[in-house]
């Protein structure tokens, strides 16, 4: 046995314990190489360890049942690997990194958003406000911004946040409705 095919199939084994290890184990040490002051796609670890492993496996079979020369087969082998790597890349990783959404949200993007008052909010005190989000619905405290009281079942626009508290005035189309009936 051979260097170079003792380099291929060490790249082999090498990826499919990975492989194995990350079915296991999942994606948690994934992103050591992504927390820095910059990002390369290319340094993704998905990328590195199958274009290894696919340099390795193509090194290993052309080695093996080719009769062609061994910078050849490493030509050829090294090719193969940026090739799977790229082809993951474009296949894998960028539909997946525009796929991510989260369902959370931060107190401060609730400024301009319509909410329904599901416990009346008193003049001096605090009631609750329901606002529906990507995620569902969720109940906050809320304050009256006017000093008036704001009654159960009145939807309202949340002006600001503050200490986690929603400061809402009345939706002003509610209060047309209310004087036609």
């Amino acid at each position: 046995m051979g260097v170079l095919e003792t380099i291929y199939i060490v790249c082999l084994v090498c990826g499919i314990l990975y492989a194995l290890a990350s079915l296991i184990f999942g994606h948690t040490g994934g992103d050591w190489m992504s927390h820095g002051h910059f990002h390369l796609p290319v340094l993704q670890p998905i990328l590195l360890v199958s274009g290894a492993t696919a340099f390795g496996a193509a090194g290993y079979l052309l080695n093996r049942f080719t009769s062609l020369s061994d910078l050849m087969v490493l030509g050829l082998a090294i090719l193969i690997g940026i090739g799977l790597a790229v082809a993951s890349y474009f296949l894998w990783v960028e539909p997946m990194s525009k796929a991510e959404n989260s369902t959370g949200y931060a107190m401060s993007q609730l400024g301009g958003k319509l909410g329904e008052v599901s416990t009346t909010i008193p003049a001096n005190g605090l009631g609750e406000v329901l606002v529906k989000m990507v995620s569902g619905t969720t109940f906050h405290m809320a304050a009256t911004l006017d000093g008036v009281p704001i009654r159960q079942g009145s939807r309202v626009v949340v002006v600001e946040v503050r200490d986690h508290v929603l400061y809402v005035t009345p939706f002003p189309h509610d209060d047309a409705k209310k004087e036609e009936e």
